[in-house]
């Protein structure tokens, strides 16, 4: 990991501000729902705790009770939250680009509109698209920093969904956008350090990229206690999973998986999470017969995901492989094991650079059988369980929202100041 100088936050020089502003001023653009993006919040509170006027443009979304919406105007934990007119809504991608061109246009006319009135040093841009970056030309033509922060590569996720000779062709606009976007960016942002290889490999200059990992946040997910004993009942091994349940995470290969051990082993799934795969997943599990045992939760509150995990004896990813599936690391992997839950993941390439063999228990991806014989393996040897369980937990405390937003800041501190990211000390991870 990088490890960086860190310069006193005061020490900012004043160049960057705008005349009689007084503060530095930050606006988000993202095509997402604020409150329910950890990456975009985070990140945006981040600045705001150094004392940044942080704006975010973000869609419309739903209140905390039932036919409300929250207002189009909010400030929460010191951050501007401005919501436009746009909801987000599944569909094909007709909607899709629907929702990019009216989050183009009106967070544009928006990024415009504050820039005129106080000024803003930086626009930080999330994807997806990466071509949303045209929306800060205005700012950006008249001195601000502007920021690309890709939480997903388009082209490789397209690519992951689609086969055949048209879907190249539109992996090559979508990279050709990526591209165009890369060069209008001052810095660009992402999310591990495969996506910097991958990055680079594009042409997009090293010193260029910085990268702030979506480990979780400890103030949420903090470290408890390892159990003494796994499982927690010899009646039952519960097996959790979090997250959306979508073509990339094949959850249906836990159903498999359970069908292969039926009357062997007492296994059950516990499913946190909506998706557009849900319905076919629970198809899947009456088919196979084990309906009884896949218990689907839905949505919880990010503050009571951990007592769900709690609840459970071990955490599993089900994410494919491939294009894009190499590049992913899943943070629920993390979120498990601060939690006390031994982890079940296939062994993908990012994945793997994270977390060794003998911190989680890997199976080879998209196989149903070698995830049963996985469980069986766990199952029949507790003592090993708990000794990877120890092994991985040691780790943990580096991988935590708490390291990266040091860094996070500290990689505005050198933006707003000018200073070269060349002059930060840079080892090994």
């Amino acid at each position: 990991m990088e490890q960086r100088t860190r310069k006193s936050w005061m020490g900012c020089s004043s160049d960057m501000r705008h005349k009689g502003a007084g503060v530095e001023r930050v606006a988000m653009l993202a095509h997402t729902c604020y409150l329910r993006d950890p990456r975009v919040r985070r990140e945006a509170e981040a600045l705001a705790e150094k004392g940044i006027e942080v704006h975010v443009i973000a869609l419309s979304e739903d209140g905390r009770t039932p036919g409300a919406r929250e207002p189009r105007r909010a400030v929460l934990n010191g951050v501007q939250i401005h919501r436009l007119p746009v909801r987000r809504r599944r569909g094909g991608p007709l909607r899709y680009l629907y929702e990019y061109f009216m989050v183009g246009l009106l967070g544009g006319l928006k990024l415009t509109l504050l820039h005129v009135r106080a000024g803003l040093d930086v626009v930080h841009v999330h994807n997806m698209p990466d071509i949303l970056i045209c929306a800060a030309l205005i700012p950006r033509l008249s001195g601000s920093k502007v920021v690309l922060d890709i939480h997903d590569p388009m082209a490789e996720l397209f690519l992951s969904w689609n086969h055949g000779a048209s879907s190249k062709v539109v992996a090559g606009l979508l990279r050709l956008q990526e591209k165009i976007s890369c060069a209008l960016a001052d810095r660009v942002v992402s999310v591990n350090e495969t996506m910097r290889e991958n990055l680079r490999d594009k042409g997009v200059a090293d010193d260029k990229i910085f990268i702030v990992h979506n480990f979780p946040d400890q103030k949420l997910f903090p470290l408890c206690d390892a159990p003494s004993a796994w499982p927690r009942s010899r009646d039952s091994l519960v097996m959790l999973y979090c997250g959306t349940i979508t073509e990339h995470y094949d959850l249906g290969l836990a159903v498999k998986a359970i069908a292969r051990l039926a009357g062997e082993i007492p296994v059950k799934l516990r499913i946190v999470g909506e998706g557009n795969r849900l319905t076919e997943v629970l198809e899947l599990a009456s088919t196979l017969g084990v309906r009884d045992s896949v218990e689907p939760i839905g949505l919880v509150p990010l503050d009571r995901v951990r007592d769900e995990m709690r609840k459970a004896d071990l955490g599993i990813s089900c994410h494919r492989a491939g294009i894009f599936g190499d590049l992913y690391f899943s943070t629920k992997i993390v979120e498990y094991l601060t939690q006390g839950l031994p982890v079940v993941s296939p062994q993908t390439y990012t994945v793997g650079k994270y977390l060794s063999g003998d911190c989680v228990f890997y199976f080879e991806p998209g196989n149903d059988e070698a995830l049963a014989e996985t469980l069986r393996l766990m199952w029949l040897n507790p003592a090993e369980v708990l000794r990877r369980l120890a092994r991985a937990r040691q780790s943990v405390p580096r991988l935590s929202w708490q390291a990266e937003k040091v860094e996070f800041q500290s990689f505005y501190g050198d933006l707003m100041n000018h200073r070269s990211p060349a002059a930060r000390v840079v080892t090994d991870r």
